[in-house]
């Protein structure tokens, strides 16, 4: 009998006219879990800079809870799964060796803009990849 896997969505709610996960989340990142969670700046004051990171250190991803203000996004919940989609790849490219040696932030591995191209395009090119049935 074939194991069913457990269908696994990222879901969101307000409270307090903050918008954040309705609970933390586990995924397998090649062999590792990794925890995500939304956490806020006063629980984490790291996210002052930053919409969201990955730690392979401790084997978590976290995103900013945000604010829902006039001068938000007007999709809050999309430019969030953006962010995840972004740490998820940072995440993998952790796992697979590739920051201890690029431990400089210009480095490749560590870039920014090639982490957000991925992150942005990936699910176009899943798309493409489903179609195609090339998946397997």
């Amino acid at each position: 009998m074939e194991k069913k896997e457990k269908e696994m969505k990222i879901k969101f709610k307000e409270k307090d006219n903050v918008l954040q996960f309705e609970e933390d989340y586990k995924v397998d990142i090649l062999g590792t879990e990794y925890a995500i969670k939304s956490k806020s700046v006063k629980d984490c004051p790291y996210l002052n800079d930053v919409d969201g990171f990955a730690d392979y250190t401790t084997k978590e991803i976290v995103i900013a809870r945000f604010k829902i203000e006039n001068d938000s996004f007007g999709n809050l919940a999309s430019y969030m799964k953006k962010c995840i989609r972004h740490e998820i790849i940072h995440s993998f490219l952790a796992e697979s060796g590739l920051t201890h040696n690029s431990l400089e932030s210009k480095s490749w591995a560590m870039n920014e803009e090639m982490v957000d191209y991925f992150a942005h395009q990936t699910p176009r090119m899943f798309k493409v990849f489903e179609e195609l049935g090339v998946l397997e």
